[in-house]
């Protein structure tokens, strides 16, 4: 049966993440070419049922404009073309911290990480997917791109901005045939690294059952439900679909609970 990524070739950015590891076995089952792009690059799995040529791994730091213009230059190198960008990656505070618990190193930190490396990437691979005729951009927002979460000001304005960077791509590049989208989960049932570090085994199963209850379906979601909708919107099945933001959260922005 035919792929829906056969042919294409897909930078993944964050491919040592929960989201990055599940979008790469998802796309490869579907025919992708892939540049899996991560700071550390031993969280990429080394092992893969796929041939080798069809997956390239490329270190670098993506807060850094001349990193993402080396791994655009690597991907084409490898494989001749760009079709799809997902940056999957980003960072979230280990405690909630309001705005007057915001200190400057926290903001710069969230900031540049979470929004200004997701618009260098994306201003990295514009030109090759315009020379190509074309692409498609998936970025990770957030129930946070949406509504407001208290207690998270720096985390809750870099996705607020990773939304509109989205849309404003898709605003000045949809004649060159540049698609964007934004993805925007709830919390995953894992949470990020700087999380694990500090919230004991009781903590994260509090958090765990909290998270269920905010969802009319009674889950948590999975790093596979968010690779699921990159695959929709990094491939053909989504050709006129573009600006858009698709909460991946269970229903749970929906609902008002008392």
């Amino acid at each position: 049966m035919k792929g829906l990524l056969d042919g294409k070739t897909i930078i993944i950015t964050g491919a040592g993440s929960n989201v990055g590891r599940a979008a790469e076995h998802l796309f490869l089952t579907h025919g992708a070419r892939l540049a899996l792009v991560d700071r550390d690059v031993s969280r990429i799995s080394t092992t893969s049922d796929s041939p080798s040529d069809s997956r390239l791994v490329i270190a670098a730091d993506l807060t850094d404009a001349a990193a993402n213009e080396r791994m655009v230059g690597q991907a084409l190198a490898h494989f001749g073309r760009i079709d799809g960008l997902c940056n999957t990656f980003g960072i979230d505070p280990p405690t909630a911290k309001g705005t007057l618990d915001t200190s400057e190193a926290d903001w710069n930190r969230i900031i540049a990480v979470n929004l200004t490396a997701v618009f260098l990437a994306c201003r990295a691979v514009l030109p090759a997917m315009r020379a190509g005729g074309g692409g498609s951009i998936v970025n990770i927002g957030s129930q946070g791109s949406l509504l407001t979460l208290p207690g998270m000001t720096a985390y809750g304005v870099s996705k607020a901005g990773v939304l509109q960077l989205t849309r404003q791509i898709a605003s000045d590049h949809g004649a060159d045939g540049i698609r964007a989208n934004c993805i925007c989960p709830s919390g995953l049932e894992q949470p990020s690294v700087d999380r694990l570090q500090i919230l004991t085994d009781e903590q994260l199963s509090r958090r765990a059952d909290v998270m269920k209850g905010l969802s009319p379906l009674g889950r948590v979601c999975t790093p596979d439900d968010v690779a699921k909708a990159m695959l929709f919107f990094v491939s053909d099945l989504s050709s006129f679909t573009t600006a858009a933001a698709l909460p991946v959260e269970g229903g749970g922005t929906a609902v008002i609970r008392f």
